[in-house]
């Protein structure tokens, strides 16, 4: 299942951060049940507690909300920089092929 993710992740513009910003791991954050296991299960206390040292522990496998975060022209970020921003209309097509992998899994 992580393999249809991934290849969701890759419309995704890679998106840069300045120092310091970490504004997308303050938010409470939604994911599907395949990404919460790549990433080791999720609290939220505040902040991802896979945020340390104001770093995310696991960027590689982090979710779709995560990556997508900064990148969207309605989810955008004063601290990142991305190749391109994603306009509203991609930006929904994205969240619609993103339920529908699980929707494929669970037979909706």
């Amino acid at each position: 299942m992580i393999k249809e993710y991934e290849k969701l992740y890759e419309q995704i513009p890679a998106s840069t951060c300045k120092d310091g910003c970490f504004e997308c791991c303050t938010n409470m954050i939604q994911f599907m049940p395949a990404e919460e296991a790549n990433m080791g299960g999720y609290t939220y206390t505040g902040k991802c507690n896979h945020l340390v040292d104001g770093k995310c522990t696991i960027y590689t496998r982090r979710p779709f909300v995560c990556r997508i975060f900064g990148s969207s022209s309605i989810m955008s970020c004063e601290g990142c920089t991305p190749e391109r921003y994603l306009s509203e209309e991609e930006t929904r097509r994205l969240f619609r092929e993103y339920v529908s992998i699980e929707g494929k899994k669970s037979g909706k």
